[in-house]
């Protein structure tokens, strides 16, 4: 690389005013005192911040899938809370910023937006230096200006502690009126001209991958990880027992079987009739679909059962590791 070479300007956050210092507004910690790094191990924030900004923002998981999230959600801005209100789906507090914005039939995942993201010192000292923390903060925090658009979606922020409580209607329409002017790129991002397609914004912001695509869907996300990955449990799953597990999936086996038995009705009656009795082409596929339905429940069964083994097995050698571990380290288990 030549000597002459231009180096790259140093990285700003995205606005100047800190909404945190008003004068009459008490002074609370911009970050909590501990966290739990990938390893499910409680460790001090201010020992490593660094690496609780790392875990903090870890979108991970959503970029090792980010050429399949075209299936899962549409490359667009977030809807505003309201709008998730009017869907019927309930908000769920999630801390894990590979949750932000997941959602079910019945409820959608939502980071809260911590304090530290709206401190531009904080920015400077511990997120601007690195690209992948600086992309990813950024992100995010262009989610939330779509997210609080109007202010009944400020009300529901602040009911559901999504935003500090500190934070007035008048403060942050003028936060995020200064995030929004950071650049013309920031516009494209939350409104999506037509003229502009995804990969040319890809391109230019300076957002990870991550944020070009807003609500996520769970069920998908987790047929992608299954399919794709191999991973038997999915992205993330609500069944806390092998019982939920099991009653989950044979729910969906007994849909299966009530069509079939619908199929099934309707060839006998067919059979019964003089016309499809002598059609070959008709027998022949009730002979198949009559295989079919005595075969299908039984390996449905039999995969379900194999998936639920598989689990066990994960759990059980990953609780006996574990346990090593700690025993390792000197702990009575």
């Amino acid at each position: 690389m030549s000597d002459y070479a231009v180096k790259e300007a140093p990285r700003e956050p995205p606005f100047r005013r800190d909404v945190l210092s008003r004068s009459d507004a008490p002074t609370k910690p911009l970050l909590p005192a501990t966290y739990r790094n990938r390893h499910h191990m409680v460790r001090l924030v201010n020992v490593d911040i660094r690496s609780f900004l790392e875990c903090e923002l870890d979108v991970d998981r959503l970029n090792r899938i980010h050429k399949w999230l075209w299936l899962v959600g549409l490359p667009a801005a977030p809807r505003p809370l309201h709008y998730q209100a009017l869907k019927k789906r309930e908000i769920a507090v999630a801390e894990q910023l590979d949750l932000h914005l997941v959602w079910s039939p019945s409820r959608i995942f939502i980071k809260p937006l911590p304090r530290f993201l709206l401190c531009p010192a904080f920015w400077r000292a511990s997120i601007c230096p690195s690209e992948l923390l600086y992309r990813t903060a950024y992100g995010f925090l262009l989610s939330y200006i779509a997210l609080v658009e109007r202010e009944i979606d400020y009300n529901i922020a602040i009911e559901k502690g999504l935003i500090p409580k500190e934070i007035t209607w008048p403060d942050w329409l003028a936060f995020a009126e200064e995030v929004m002017l950071t650049s013309a790129q920031t516009r494209a991002y939350l409104f999506q001209p037509s003229t502009t397609s995804l990969s040319s914004l890809e391109m230019h912001m300076p957002v990870n991958p991550r944020f070009f695509y807003g609500e996520l869907r769970v069920g998908r996300l987790n047929w992608i990880y299954r399919l794709v990955l191999g991973h038997p449990r999915g992205y993330w799953s609500g069944c806390t027992t092998y019982g939920a597990f099991v009653r989950e999936n044979i729910n969906s086996l007994i849909s299966l079987f009530a069509y079939t038995t619908i199929v099934l009705s309707a060839m006998q009656v067919g059979l019964a009739t003089s016309f499809l009795a002598e059609d070959y082409a008709f027998g022949m596929a009730s002979y198949v679909f009559s295989v079919f339905s005595i075969a299908a429940p039984l390996v449905a069964i039999a995969a379900i059962l194999g998936v639920l083994g598989v689990l066990f097995t994960i759990n059980l050698l990953r609780t006996l590791r574990i346990r090593r571990k700690r025993k390792r380290q000197g702990a009575g288990v």
